[in-house]
């Protein structure tokens, strides 16, 4: 019960970040590059206090699979917000959260997890909230063929990142956040230099605080949560539960940004909940589960 209590919290943190980002006058890599550069501090300083520890033989037998996971989760927000400039945010989420759907659908083959045919129907639901929750706005500039493709292209590296990381062993879930972050980190520096030039950082006071909370909570504390419960919660759980992200994220721009929220996305929103809990079955305790 704890990893799923983790889980949905990091979810929700992550769902806060709209919130925080719309304080800032900064685009989508410029920030994300700011996020995995402080977090990767904050971490550092987390690993040093808490003498958090990785045996140089676990370093070695995982290298290559930390590596590509610290790429997948690089390319992943690259992608993504290369995405929102493409094509509107809406269609840019739906294309994003088809990565639970593939995680659902490849766990059986790469993790030897058999799924139950609840977690297909819960499956289905959520993607039918998900549909009314977002909004389809297909009218003229709404999607373009490049928008669709570098969507989708985000879509399947964060399936990797979360499928990889289930196959890490041997390493804790601060470990693991701190190095992947930092990889990260190396990806996008030279990818903002190149596009941006350089980031414009916040004077005003508000702006401070939404950047470093932005970079400390959301990122450092929510992806070590987000880290450490996922490798010990079944790959279902993982799927379904990861739409409360985008859920909470609409539901914090209706409350902190005076976004509307229609009847109809709410009635999404609600669905979406809905198809996790019955996807999910019950929240059993991860050693009850097959995870390898």
């Amino acid at each position: 019960m704890k990893d799923y209590i983790l889980f949905i919290a990091a979810m929700l943190i992550f769902g806060t970040n709209g919130v925080f980002a719309s304080m800032l006058d900064m685009s989508g890599s410029q920030l994300v590059l700011m996020r995995t550069l402080i977090g990767s501090v904050i971490l550092f300083i987390i690993v040093l206090l808490t003498r958090s520890k990785l045996s140089g033989e676990v370093l070695r037998r995982e290298k290559w699979r930390l590596l590509l996971a610290g790429i997948c989760l690089g390319a992943n927000w690259v992608l993504l917000f290369e995405a929102y400039n493409l094509m509107n945010v809406s269609l840019a989420t739906l294309t994003y959260y088809t990565a639970p759907v593939m995680v659902l659908v490849l766990a059986p083959f790469v993790l030897g997890e058999k799924q139950h045919g609840r977690a297909y129907v819960g499956m289905a639901i959520v993607a039918a909230g998900m549909l009314l929750a977002v909004g389809t706005d297909f009218g003229e500039g709404g999607v373009t063929a490049v928008g669709l493709i570098v969507g989708l292209g985000s879509a399947v590296f964060y399936a990797a990142l979360m499928l990889v990381n289930r196959k890490i062993e041997g390493v804790s879930g601060l470990n693991l956040t701190f190095i992947e972050i930092v990889i990260a980190a190396v990806i996008l520096l030279p990818y903002v230099f190149a596009t941006s030039g350089g980031v414009p950082l916040p004077t005003d006071a508000k702006g401070i605080f939404a950047l470093l909370f932005l970079c400390t909570v959301n990122t450092g504390l929510a992806c070590w949560m987000y880290f450490s419960s996922m490798n010990r919660l079944p790959a279902k759980a993982v799927a379904l539960l990861g739409y409360f992200d985008p859920v909470s994220a609409l539901i914090f721009s209706a409350v902190f940004l005076d976004e509307r929220l229609s009847l109809v996305q709410a009635a999404g929103a609600a669905l979406v909940l809905a198809g996790a809990l019955v996807g999910q079955g019950r929240f059993t305790k991860a050693s009850d589960e097959s995870i390898i």
